[in-house]
């Protein structure tokens, strides 16, 4: 090999060295503090929720993602750890091209809270990322317990864009929350279905104290 293509081919090594750490840094992470001494709950945080370009790009266009949250709260020791409770929830981003602005939604329980509507994809990911408390609390004083959540980011399922789309328009006094047909739609789901990415999480092991 020649000394210019020598010199090429290290160029290329040490970018792939330091764009790979980059990528890494660009991944979703989830965060996760059980209760403070007396307190209620452990708390949750997420970052980089659409550092994925593919998941990124189909919310600008107008497609929907769910983002479904699994808070599981274990008890440590003995030959298997015990599962003591679960909590569920999901946060729902979708671009209205109408109002050119992002809307974001809680579900939880069946129930539908609008987070608000922002001018860029950006700031609602600010409003997803907050820190949030939850109820899930230790039950036994004195016990070794541990959390661990799992977030999934995907597509609604057809039945729950419609279920999402209809709660919109009567938040929105019958304005329509999306332009995308029904066949072009469903074709998009999947393929930001085939886009879904899992990441998990657990926090450190700790004594219950109330």
């Amino acid at each position: 090999m020649t000394l210019p293509g020598r010199a090429l081919a290290l160029l290329l090594g040490l970018s792939f060295l330091v764009a790979s750490p980059l990528a890494a840094q660009r991944r979703p992470t989830l965060g996760i503090a059980p209760p403070a001494s007396g307190g209620i709950g452990a708390t949750v945080s997420a970052t980089n929720l659409f550092a994925e370009p593919n998941i990124r790009d189909l919310v600008r266009s107008g497609f929907p993602a769910s983002l479904h949250f699994r808070l599981e709260l274990w008890r440590a020791g003995g030959l298997f750890d015990d599962l003591e409770g679960r909590f569920d929830w999901d946060l729902i981003v979708q671009y209205d091209p109408t109002a050119q602005r992002y809307r974001v939604v809680r579900r939880q329980a069946g129930q539908h809270e609008d987070l608000g509507s922002f001018a860029t994809l950006a700031t609602a990911q600010t409003v997803l990322e907050r820190p949030s408390r939850t109820t899930l609390n230790p039950e036994r004083d004195g016990v070794r317990y541990y959390y661990t959540i799992a977030m999934d980011i995907e597509a609604l399922s057809v039945s729950d864009l419609d279920q999402l789309e209809r709660w919109l328009r009567g938040a929105k006094s019958g304005t329509a929350a999306s332009a995308v047909g029904n066949g072009l739609r469903t074709l998009m789901l999947r393929m930001l279905g085939g886009e879904r990415h899992h990441y998990t999480a657990r926090s450190g092991v700790f004594i219950a104290e109330k």
